[in-house]
């Protein structure tokens, strides 16, 4: 009900559906750089937080999806699949989801280690320093918000029953995507930009200043990669 509320109020303000979210998340993080001091690490934390939850969470949905996947041409997705079901409250889980499942988590856990070796490579502080309360609760509420994605795709009305482990994780690893794009095309320009200003006008560049310089096209981005745009970057660099 609250989700096609938001996506009403965001058609009404000529906004994709699903806008709104990333618009919260990022008001709330300029409110956080402008009032209580956030810095570049608790940001960053926050960000690579939320691609690992969804992953993961997908991933865990994509083992109860019993339909096959479409263009794969393997011969045990054209048979029925045989259900495993270790606990009776909870749904089957189906043996022949969990390589691809594992095939595609290695993919992404490679990339995502990567950019977590740079980012820890440039942080003077251990993991555990880093959670703030603040940062603990930013990282809850993506917890929550990821869960609510998930009960309404694949667990509302046992809808997982008619979708196949490609989908889910599909939507688990979306983030990624949308990681690299933002990557590219916002935070590779403001980086130069933001040089350029520290040479040109250095006195006008705080952090505040540059954080906002960061997260304000960031959250733009995101806002405009809902609702397909990211399938239709990748198709057009492709």
């Amino acid at each position: 009900m609250r989700e096609r509320i938001r996506d009403a109020v965001a058609r009404r303000l000529g906004l994709p559906p699903g806008s709104l979210s990333p618009i919260v998340v990022h008001a709330v993080l300029a409110i956080g750089i402008v009032f209580f001091e956030w810095n570049f690490v608790e940001l960053i934390l926050v960000y690579l937080s939320e691609i690992v939850i969804a992953a993961v969470l997908f991933a865990i949905v994509a083992m109860i999806t019993p339909q096959p996947i479409d263009d794969h041409d393997a011969d045990r997705w054209h048979d029925d699949p045989t259900p495993i079901q270790p606990v009776s409250v909870l749904p089957p889980v189906y043996k022949r989801n969990l390589g691809v499942i594992a095939e595609n988590m290695i993919t992404y856990g490679v990339f995502f280690a990567f950019f977590v070796g740079m980012f820890l490579s440039v942080v003077d502080r251990s993991v555990s320093a880093l959670v703030s309360p603040a940062t603990g609760l930013a990282v809850l509420a993506i917890c929550v918000s990821q869960a609510i994605r998930v009960w309404r795709e694949f667990l509302a009305d046992r809808s997982y029953r008619d979708r196949s482990p490609a989908e889910a994780l599909e939507r688990g690893l979306r983030p990624v995507a949308r990681f690299i794009i933002v990557a590219m095309y916002v935070v590779v320009p403001t980086t130069v930009v933001v040089v350029t200003a520290a040479f040109a006008a250095p006195e006008v560049l705080s952090r505040p200043v540059i954080l906002l310089a960061y997260v304000l096209p960031i959250g733009a981005a995101r806002v405009w990669l809902q609702n397909g745009a990211v399938e239709s970057v990748l198709q057009h660099r492709e």
